[in-house]
């Protein structure tokens, strides 16, 4: 009787154990990479060898989402969609100004329910407003090259572990790799402002590249897709460095590492473009002894919109209401999950306040594209421009025509595009005015309308009259005013803009 009395004890003591372990908060950390294609990963087809096998084994010790997307395809914007859950013309955030939101964001939600949050590299990129302290206890910053430094980073989440520590908080901490935006590892640039000091772990040679078919294969391109994948290799040094520290510390087993990159590489149809190789994105989630090693979900559909209601979901955080995302808790346990049949993303305007307003809709197989700015008047720009792949273009378009009509395209694209992604990943072949495809195309048009009503999209009166040029270049040409307006005034998260410098701004973006 004694002995069955001591075991029942016993079982009651194993349970109040068992049941109060599965109350502790786990830790979220966030590691973002700029400006890397999804498919420059291993894990996600690159045949390069030992491109990133960091990124990889985190790839292999937990899930990988094969259709993820983010939501704009350039940084600030792209970004504050994770933080807010909202499309950057619902938060503002559709440039590169700051905002004042009139809701809560991640990082405030979680410090309010006991998570003591962080930020290494990027915060004015990771916040809405110039208050940084209103998200982030800690803030890390890197001194000039060290940004491309994989030790760096490592020693950056040492220092913000020690804060963590003595508050005795789970944390929620963004880890924000540079690599491999521009400048690349042996461009003149990266060499000028000491970023080549830091070398990657393997240097790659032409020939174990290639250059993606949606760009011309020349030798001045490939070399500057060569430096890119150097970059993209130093870029997983860095997350290699990360999770090495991780793997030494107190937190390993109670954290959640969750890995994207913030769009695609920068250089033209990628970065910019609300093409796949501008919007989709490499998602890994990895939670030692919750999430099975290895997995792959080919089921969902996900965007940066679902990144915010999952992480409150996984921390216990009730959801406060105006999200746009859905929470992919289940999925990640293993479960089958609903999710939508189509994703949505958008590109507004540039670093300098450019406006160039496009629209997609994307489902597993079609993207149908609206550009509200491509009616012949409006040429495209964004940092590319001055890079060498576009000069390259430029300077043969007049001697040979394939390059010619692809610049063509970029600078100018059409009202409307279509496409059949599963035939035609890199977006070579616009279907909108193929017979054979109008009832897809009518289709994807009335999900955008929806989705422009639903989110009340400021780009909505243009694509109602996107048969009609003129009405078009009326409305491109508010728009155009009202950028000068806002460039003027507004504190700008860069130090300069189409009007100029923007030292001295004060005011925000209001809706």
């Amino acid at each position: 009787m004694q002995r069955i009395y001591i075991i029942t004890v016993l079982l009651c003591a194993f349970s109040l154990i068992t049941n109060a372990s599965s109350k502790i908060k786990p830790n979220v950390l966030f590691i973002t990479v700029d400006d890397m294609n999804w498919n420059s990963i291993g894990a996600y087809g690159c045949d390069i060898p030992d491109i990133t096998p960091n990124i990889d084994r985190l790839a292999e010790s937990g899930l990988r989402f094969e259709h993820a997307y983010v939501q704009a395809s350039n940084c600030s914007p792209s970004r504050s969609v994770f933080q807010t859950s909202r499309y950057p013309h619902q938060s503002g955030m559709r440039g590169f100004f700051y905002v004042d939101a009139g809701f809560k964001t991640l990082p405030e939600l979680l410090k309010e329910n006991g998570y003591t949050t962080g930020v290494i590299n990027k915060a004015a990129d990771s916040s809405l407003s110039p208050d940084f302290a209103k998200y982030w206890d800690v803030n890390l910053k890197f001194k000039d090259a060290e940004k491309r430094s994989a030790a760096s980073y490592g020693q950056q989440l040492e220092d913000f572990f020690i804060a963590v520590k003595n508050a005795k908080q789970p944390f929620y901490c963004v880890v924000n790799v540079a690599d491999p935006h521009k400048p690349f590892f042996n461009d003149l640039k990266s060499k000028k402002q000491g970023f080549d000091a830091f070398k990657p772990s393997k240097i790659y040679k032409e020939e174990e590249v290639d250059v993606p078919a949606f760009l011309p294969d020349a030798p001045m391109v490939k070399n500057e897709v060569l430096n890119y994948f150097n970059s993209v290799k130093r870029g997983d040094d860095c997350v290699g460095a990360i999770l090495k520290v991780l793997a030494k510390s107190e937190y390993k087993e109670n954290t959640i590492v969750i890995f994207v990159s913030d769009h695609g590489m920068p250089l033209p149809f990628a970065k910019s473009s609300v093409y796949p190789n501008g919007i989709r994105t490499p998602w890994i989630v990895s939670w030692p002894n919750h999430i099975e090693a290895g997995s792959v979900n080919t089921d969902n559909l996900i965007s940066a919109v679902d990144f915010m209601p999952t992480v409150l979901d996984m921390s216990g955080v009730k959801m406060p209401s105006g999200m746009e995302g859905l929470s992919f808790h289940k999925a990640l346990q293993g479960k089958a999950v609903s999710s939508s049949e189509y994703v949505f993303g958008q590109f507004d305007e540039n670093a300098g306040g450019i406006p160039r307003p496009s629209r997609t809709v994307l489902s597993k197989k079609y993207g149908y594209v609206f550009n509200a700015w491509a009616t012949g008047q409006y040429p495209f720009k964004c940092s590319a421009d001055s890079y060498a792949t576009h000069k390259y273009m430029k300077a043969q378009s007049a001697s040979k025509p394939a390059v010619k009509e692809r610049l063509e395209h970029w600078v100018y694209r059409s009202v409307e595009e279509l496409y059949d992604y599963e035939k035609d990943p890199d977006a070579l072949n616009n279907l909108i005015n193929d017979p054979n495809y109008q009832t897809v195309a009518e289709q994807l048009r009335k999900e955008l309308m929806k989705q422009m009503q639903a989110t009340n999209d400021y780009v909505l009166p243009a694509f109602r009259v996107r048969h009609d040029k003129d009405a078009l270049n009326k409305w491109m040409q508010e728009e155009e005013q009202k950028s000068i307006h806002r460039s003027e005034k507004l504190q700008w998260k860069r130090h300069k803009n189409r009007s100029g410098a923007t030292k001295g701004h004060t005011q925000l973006f209001l809706l």
